[in-house]
C-alpha cells in the first residue's frame, strides 16, 4: 500500500493543478478536461488496486487501507466533479460559489496523502 500511496502522491501535483484550473474565471482550455480525465482514471486505478488487498489479520493495516481508500476517493470524486462542474454546459450562477472552491484544489487532503504515504513506509520499516 505504501507503493500505491507513493503512485498517488506522485500524480498529485497534476491533479491538484488540473482542479485548480477549472477554479479560474472564463473558459478553462478543453486539455484541462483531458488531463481531469487522465488523472481521474489514474486515481481510480489505484483506488481498485488497494480495495482488492487483504487486511483482515492486521487491524493497524486494515484502518490505514481505509485511510488510504478514502483519500484516493475524494481525488477521484474532486477530479470528477471538477470536470462535471466545468465542461458539463451548465453555467448558472449557483456554481459560480464551487468554481471558486476549485481554485483551492484538493486543499489540506494533499497533504494527508503525504502523511498517509510516510506512515505506511514506517509501519513496513518496523
Amino acid at each position: 500500500m505504501a507503493a500505491v500511496a507513493g503512485r498517488a502522491l506522485a500524480m498529485q501535483a497534476e491533479a491538484d493543478a488540473s482542479i485548480r484550473a477549472c477554479g479560474v474565471v472564463g473558459v478553462v482550455p478543453g486539455e484541462v478536461a483531458v488531463r481531469l480525465g487522465e488523472m481521474l482514471r489514474g486515481y481510480s486505478r489505484l483506488y481498485h488496486e488497494v480495495e482488492a488487498v487483504e487486511t483482515e489479520t492486521d487491524p493497524e493495516l486494515t484502518g490505514l487501507r481505509r485511510d488510504l481508500l478514502e483519500l484516493l476517493s475524494y481525488h477521484v470524486h474532486m477530479l470528477r466533479d471538477a470536470g462535471d462542474l466545468v465542461f458539463s454546459g451548465r453555467d448558472v450562477p449557483r456554481n459560480d460559489r464551487f468554481r471558486r472552491e476549485l481554485a483551492e484544489g484538493l486543499g489540506s487532503r494533499a497533504e494527508d496523502m503525504a502523511r498517509l504515504r510516510d506512515q505506511l513506509i514506517w509501519d513496513r520499516c518496523d
